[in-house]
C-alpha cells in the first residue's frame, strides 16, 4: 500500500489560550506503522484524537482515507466506520457482557444483523484469546484482558486504520507484552497504524517511522533506528536519553 491514508496540513488546536497543536503537517502512507512519542503535554494524544474527530481543531486540514474530517457529522460517521481506536482506559461498557460490547457497535455502526455480529465478535475474541470471557463483564477481567477485548471490538468493524492512544499505560507490566504482541501482528499484516506510546521497545521493533513532538510541534521524524541511534534535534536527544535511563532502571 502506498496511497496516503492520513493527510494533515497546517493543523492548529487551542484549548482556550493554550496552543496545543502548532502548524502540524503530517502524511501517513497506507500500510505504515507510525509511532508518535514525546514528553507529556507535547500534543500527542490531541493529535491522534483529531484524526477521527474525537477532538475538534481550530484551523488546518485533516483528510482520512480521502474524507475531510471536520464538522460534518455524516462524514465523521463514515470515517469512524473505517478507523478503529483503542484508548488507554479501555472504554468498555461496564453494564454489558464482553460479547455484547463487541456485538452492539457492529449493529449500530454498520447495520450488521445480530447473528452475523455475534459470529464476528466471537471470531475476533478468539483471535485475542479471550473468547472464554465472552459472558463475563469488564470488571471481572484483568487490565490486559480488557484491552484485548477493546482491540477485538475495534477489529469487528474491519477498520482500514487503527489508532492507539497509549494502549498500555493503564496496564500492569506483565500485561503489556500481550497487548503489544497483538499490535505487532496487526503491523505485520500491513494495517495502517498510528500509535501514541511510551513503549520504545515496541516503537523500535515494529514502527516504520517515528515522530517526536514537543510543545505542539513535530520537531523530528525518521526511521525508527535513526531516531533511536542518531537523533538530531536536542529535544529528541534528551527524550531518548531519558527513555534509555528509565529502561535501564526497570
Amino acid at each position: 500500500m502506498t496511497d496516503v491514508a492520513i493527510s494533515i496540513k497546517s493543523l492548529n488546536k487551542f484549548f482556550g489560550d493554550y496552543h496545543a497543536l502548532r502548524d502540524v503537517d503530517l502524511e501517513v502512507p497506507g500500510g505504515q506503522t507510525l509511532v508518535i512519542c514525546g514528553p507529556s503535554g507535547s500534543g500527542k494524544s490531541t493529535l491522534i484524537r483529531c484524526m477521527n474527530g474525537l477532538e475538534t481543531y481550530s484551523s488546518g486540514e485533516i483528510n482520512v482515507l480521502g474524507l475531510a474530517v471536520g464538522d460534518d457529522t455524516r462524514i465523521l460517521d463514515q470515517v469512524r466506520k473505517r478507523v478503529g481506536m483503542v484508548f488507554q482506559g479501555f472504554n468498555l461498557f461496564p453494564h454489558l457482557t464482553i460479547l455484547e460490547n463487541c456485538v452492539l457497535p457492529q449493529i449500530r455502526a454498520v447495520g450488521r444483523d445480530r447473528t452475523a455480529a455475534t459470529v464476528e465478535a466471537m471470531d475476533q475474541l478468539k483471535k485475542m484469546h479471550v473468547e472464554i470471557q465472552a459472558e463475563k463483564y469488564p470488571d471481572q477481567l484483568s487490565g490486559g484482558q480488557q484491552q484485548r477485548v477493546a482491540l477485538a471490538r475495534a477489529l469487528c468493524l474491519k477498520p482500514e486504520i487503527m489508532l492507539f492512544d497509549e494502549p498500555t499505560s493503564a496496564l500492569d507490566p506483565e500485561m503489556i507484552s500481550e497487548v503489544l504482541e497483538v499490535m505487532q501482528d496487526l503491523a505485520r499484516a500491513d494495517m495502517t497504524i498510528v500509535c501514541v506510546t511510551h513503549e520504545m521497545g515496541f516503537a523500535r521493533a515494529v514502527s516504520d517511522r517515528v515522530i517526536l513532538m514537543s510543545e505542539g510541534r513535530i520537531v523530528e521524524e525518521g526511521h525508527a533506528e535513526q531516531m533511536f541511534s542518531n537523533p538530531q534535534h536536542p529535544v529528541t536527544q534528551d527524550f531518548m536519553k531519558l527513555v534509555n535511563t528509565q529502561h535501564r532502571q526497570t
